[in-house]
């Protein structure tokens, strides 16, 4: 058994292989996520090879994503899979294991996946789940917001929209926690087409693009055993709008609702917070018919804690600068991931460091697990939230309150990666 990187001789078998396990008439498809990915690299896909012939494989796919309102590497897994005649045996358990240390090689800081299959078989090599809000809303539930005539909503038109809607992604998303660093070249790639990353509409105000969003329509919820009929679903896959400025959010969700009337949606989805504007605008800020809904999919891993902390410090110093309170110089534990414990250190100048523990250490004094960790990092929960449980001194619970403030989380469905 070998475990490496693929050969270029080896690719037709992976997509065989991915076409077996995933899908069979996605041959086109996997070959697109090679030769259509500007960022592919040979290396990132992994295989275990036996006797000459692809029995498992996975990709990884380099990206950077804000935690919090700095960015960090990293690798997304996707596409695992094993031939079904050599399931069961350690193989695809054994390739992810080796993923971690390509990942480490590689210098990613965390490693990112979205799992199909029950969350066990990755629980069990380390991985912790992120959750990621959603909501349904029924149609009936939902409110007309007003026209605006000062918004004019037009197709997406690919050769004259996508510049403006690239740079207006980047501003709606500087300070949104989980999103992807979509960089010019990222929106040229096949597989962001495939995965529907393009909006469906823009909003143009003086001929400028203001706003714009992406949505499609399915059928869900059809039971042929049972003879349960379909229900017309609308899925809202992201929003981007000029921020603080309602206007265009208005308009944006006044055309989503008259679209979703003429095609006689009964109901609305998404994978994004109940609270965010445009939900808000939906509903008329009313719950009734809003079933708020959690996605367990993503899964995180800390390849290097020490180093993938040490990105997020700039961010930490500002928030301490900003902030009404000074601090005195201290050492905190912060909780392990991974099985790797760092300290986070307080120096009079203000500045931050990670470092590793010593006897001066202030321990947190409450039983946060890795997934209240990974929550408390990118926002999910505020420190205030598990604060009561502390036994810190009032001051280190203000200064861990100001690091770690209660976000929403996004990370928008077509970046699956």
């Amino acid at each position: 058994m070998e475990i490496r990187a693929a050969r270029e001789s080896e690719l037709e078998q992976v997509v065989e292989l991915c076409c077996l396990a995933f899908n069979p008439d996605g041959h086109e498809r996997y070959w697109q996520y090679v030769r259509g990915d500007s960022s592919y690299r040979l290396p990132q896909t992994r295989v275990v090879v036996v006797n000459d012939t692809v029995i498992s494989t996975l990709r990884v796919w380099e990206r950077r994503i804000r935690v919090g309102t700095s960015f960090v590497t990293m690798g997304g897994i996707g596409g695992v899979g094993t031939h079904p005649k050599y399931r069961g045996v350690g193989y695809a358990s054994a390739l992810m294991r080796d993923t971690i240390d390509y990942l480490r090689m590689t210098g990613c800081d965390i490693g990112a996946l979205f799992t199909i299959i029950p969350a066990a078989f990755y629980r069990r090599l380390g991985w912790t789940p992120l959750p990621l809000h959603g909501f349904n809303v029924a149609c009936e539930s939902t409110t007309r917001a007003v026209d605006s005539s000062e918004w004019q909503l037009t197709d997406f038109n690919l050769e004259t929209d996508l510049n403006a809607v690239a740079a207006l992604y980047d501003l709606a998303n500087a300070q949104q926690s989980g999103t992807i660093a979509r960089t010019r070249a990222y929106w040229d790639m096949a597989p962001c087409r495939i995965r529907d990353v393009l909006p469906t509409v823009v909003a143009r105000q003086d001929g400028r693009i203001g706003g714009y969003l992406n949505y499609g329509m399915h059928d869900s919820g059809k039971h042929p055993s049972k003879n349960t009929p379909p229900t017309k679903t609308a899925e809202v896959r992201e929003v981007g709008y000029i921020p603080d400025n309602p206007e265009v959010l208005e308009a944006l969700v006044s055309h989503f609702l008259k679209v979703c009337e003429a095609q006689e949606v009964e109901k609305i989805e998404g994978t994004f917070s109940p609270q965010h504007p445009f939900v808000d605008r939906l509903t008329a800020g009313g719950n009734d018919g809003l079933t708020p809904t959690t996605d367990m999919k993503m899964m995180l891993y800390a390849v290097n804690l020490p180093v993938f902390l040490r990105r997020l410090v700039v961010g930490w110093e500002s928030r301490i600068t900003d902030a009404e309170e000074t601090f005195p110089p201290f050492t905190v534990q912060l909780p392990a991931l991974n099985n790797q414990q760092v300290a986070l250190r307080h120096n009079a100048d203000g500045t931050l460091q990670i470092v590793p523990e010593d006897t001066d250490t202030v321990k947190l004094g409450v039983d946060l697990t890795e997934a209240d960790f990974w929550q408390l990092l990118f926002g999910e929960i505020g420190w205030d939230q598990v604060s009561s449980e502390a036994s810190v001194s009032p001051e280190i619970s203000t200064f861990l309150g100001t690091l770690f403030p209660k976000r929403d989380v996004i990370f928008w469905s077509p970046d699956r990666y």
